[in-house]
């Protein structure tokens, strides 16, 4: 019940405040940005995809 009225709370703030508005818009934009920007060619997910599967092969 704490959970639903904190998040009401917030989206209250969030809702009425247009400084807040801007400053989640630009933080939600900033973190879509770094997810999908390429860096060498490779989208974040393949970044992570390269990880996951040099991992793997490193405990065989």
């Amino acid at each position: 019940m704490i959970r639903f009225l904190l998040g009401a709370a917030v989206g209250v703030v969030l809702f009425t405040n247009p400084e807040a508005r801007q400053i989640t818009a630009d933080l939600l934009r900033s973190t879509a940005y770094a997810i999908a920007s390429e860096q060498d060619g490779k989208t974040f997910q393949d970044r992570v995809k390269d990880a996951v599967v040099e991992k793997v092969l490193d405990d065989k």
